[in-house]
């Protein structure tokens, strides 16, 4: 007899398995993405590291680039400057 319904009060060793299977499988796959989560974070530190050493020796190289540029500039102005000094000496 039944009371009007399909449930069944019956546990199936099939559905025991299955469930047990997909919170095994549930269990690998957070383990998996935990794991995947901590190799992206390590890469990205590691790749922020490597790009603050690029720009620490650019900044570098530019602060020289840029001492040699006004060592040119002081050296052209005191030609160019030494020179007309010596175009007006010559034109007295």
């Amino acid at each position: 007899m039944t009371n009007g319904t399909q449930l069944t009060k019956s546990l199936s060793i099939g559905h025991v398995v299955t469930t047990i299977g997909l919170v095994i499988a549930g269990f690998t796959f957070v383990y998996d993405l935990r794991e995947a989560i901590a190799i992206l974070q390590f890469k990205g530190e590691t790749t922020e590291q490597r790009l603050e050493r690029v720009i620490q020796r650019n900044d570098g190289a530019f602060e020289e680039i840029k001492e040699q540029l006004n060592r040119l500039e002081v050296k052209i102005d005191e030609l160019v400057l030494g020179g007309q000094f010596q175009i007006q000496q010559k034109g007295q």
